[in-house]
């Protein structure tokens, strides 16, 4: 553990409009049972309203108590990518963390991670550990995601289920060589990031249970099918370069999910489109709602198995 403990840890906690459950976050991190980290706060409110002066007033006490609380101030409204990006450059750490606002560590995540870092050879770009979902105080489900090493496609498909905002450790060479966060994307810029990381590096698996996110409803902000557009349009070309049995199951996940809002929307006649387009059977389809409905009962998230798709 000694050894251990000479590996300093950045984590990096873009906020905006969530003073509330912030100070439970930090506390967290204290409480870990890893000690070397330093917990930068990226504030991304605008100067000036409700956010700013509500957060500034939860952090001055935290800066003046731990000298391992870093605030920095956006001046103005930015997105959480920036946050993210400008935390990466005020960091120290041999080894980065990222944390959402409103969720926390468990104590024993971050002494586990690196371990598993300083374990394994410098392959493996990054790791993360088993998490909760929680609204409030329920348990809404646990993640049983276990799946280690070459894992892009699965990334692609935006089938792997490890919450990346909130749960990996990657290296700090590494954040650097890919330049951090993408700031055009204001969604799915952890698993635009995460994209990056594997296709050069492994993703590793470490068996704790580390973290607890905190859901909400879901509120794109803007159109599901858009957003997953322009997500297609962004990693068409790594996709594409994919073997042909594994580029047509990544498209063929990305249906199916699209095919599920489609579905949950009652758009009906768009989710035939894209069954149409993306050459996905009924038998394929309902065993992915097979696996939805699964997980569903037993309160489980991980990711399907694409195997499972036809010619894979």
């Amino acid at each position: 553990m000694e050894m251990l403990q000479n590996k300093k840890v950045s984590i990096i906690i873009p906020t905006y409009r969530r003073p509330d459950t912030l100070c439970r976050t930090i506390d967290s991190i204290i409480n870990s049972t890893y000690k070397n980290v330093e917990i930068i706060v990226v504030d991304d409110n605008n100067p000036g309203d409700e956010g700013r002066k509500l957060t500034e007033k939860v952090m001055e006490p935290l800066v003046e108590k731990y000298s391992c609380i870093h605030y920095i101030k956006h001046p103005q409204n930015r997105n959480g990518s920036a946050a993210r990006n400008t935390g990466i450059k005020n960091s120290t750490g041999e080894y980065i963390m990222f944390l959402d606002d409103d969720d926390e560590f468990l104590p024993e995540k971050i002494e586990c991670q690196v371990r598993f870092m300083e374990e394994h050879d410098d392959s493996w770009g990054a790791c993360y550990t088993r998490y909760i979902d929680k609204s409030g105080d329920k348990q809404v489900s646990i993640c049983c995601e276990t799946k280690s090493g070459k894992l892009l496609e699965y990334e692609l498909a935006r089938n792997l289920f490890i919450h990346a905002g909130s749960n990996l450790m990657v290296r700090r060479a590494v954040v650097i060589e890919i330049g951090g966060f993408d700031e055009s994307f204001r969604r799915n810029q952890d698993v635009e990031f995460l994209v990056r990381i594997l296709k050069k590096y492994k993703l590793g698996y470490t068996d704790c249970l580390g973290l607890i996110v905190y859901v909400h409803k879901k509120n794109y902000g803007v159109d599901y099918f858009d957003l997953t557009n322009q997500y297609i349009e962004k990693f068409k070309h790594v996709i594409d370069g994919e073997p042909n049995e594994v580029r047509n199951a990544i498209y063929k996940m990305i249906a199916m999910q699209q095919i599920r809002h489609a579905f949950e929307k009652r758009k009906f006649s768009m989710a035939k489109k894209l069954r149409k387009k993306y050459n996905v059977s009924l038998f394929e389809l309902m065993r992915y709602f097979i696996h939805l409905g699964y997980r569903v009962i037993t309160k489980k998230s991980y990711g399907y198995d694409m195997k499972k798709i036809h010619g894979v």
